[in-house]
């Protein structure tokens, strides 16, 4: 009788030791990093970026800190990523599904715009991020950069809908505003999601017909 699984048929025996003992788990380092990173945005979330402690982010995920630090050598480290997360995220969320260069574009601008509690998460860690860039040249560079991509996927779109070059970078530039404002708007309060993004698709069709 095998005492390991109950059966006569050592040979199971042994291959059950072989793979409890022998083979290597299989472990997710990407889910890793991305569960500690959306910890981190729970933890801005409460506490705003100069809270982030390796302890409050291993609180908040259920995880240790020597899992953090596995990951991140440093609390700058882990920061940083998260912000490159938000980024990779939206556009991964973007992505260009419509066809058509005007529903693209509302597509773009009315992204942002906090439709959910979750989506209400998301915008307040990025202006987390948004207020800690006025003292760290880092997030000010990496928040450049991408509010420069929103702006050039925008003038494209124009120009896709016959927009000559230079008045689509004046019009995108204020679409994007626009954007940022209801974004803003929602947020705190002051305009309903449904509104805030009718009145990016309204002022989009204004401004392309």
């Amino acid at each position: 009788m095998c005492w390991v699984i109950g059966t006569p048929d050592c040979r199971r025996c042994n291959m059950f030791i072989l793979y409890r003992v022998i083979m290597p788990r299989v472990v997710d380092h990407a889910q890793r990093r991305r569960e500690i990173v959306y910890a981190l945005w729970a933890v801005i979330h409460e506490r705003g970026i100069d809270g982030v402690t390796f302890q409050a982010v291993a609180a908040a995920g259920g995880v240790s800190i020597g899992r953090i630090q596995h990951y991140f050598d440093s609390k700058e480290h882990l920061i940083r990523t998260g912000a490159e997360y938000m980024v990779a995220e939206a556009e991964k969320r973007y992505e260009r599904a419509e066809s058509d260069p005007r529903a693209a574009l509302v597509a773009l601008l009315a992204q942002p715009v906090p439709t959910d509690e979750a989506g209400r998460l998301g915008v307040s860690v990025w202006y987390a991020y948004l207020a800690k860039s006025a003292s760290d040249p880092w997030i000010r560079a990496f928040l450049e950069e991408s509010t420069r991509g929103t702006r050039e996927e925008a003038r494209r779109l124009l120009e896709e809908l016959g927009m000559p070059p230079e008045k689509a970078a004046e019009v995108a530039t204020r679409l994007v505003a626009l954007s940022n404002g209801v974004t803003q708007a929602v947020l705190v309060g002051v305009t309903e999601p449904p509104d805030g993004i009718a009145l990016i698709t309204d002022e989009i069709a204004r401004t392309t017909t």
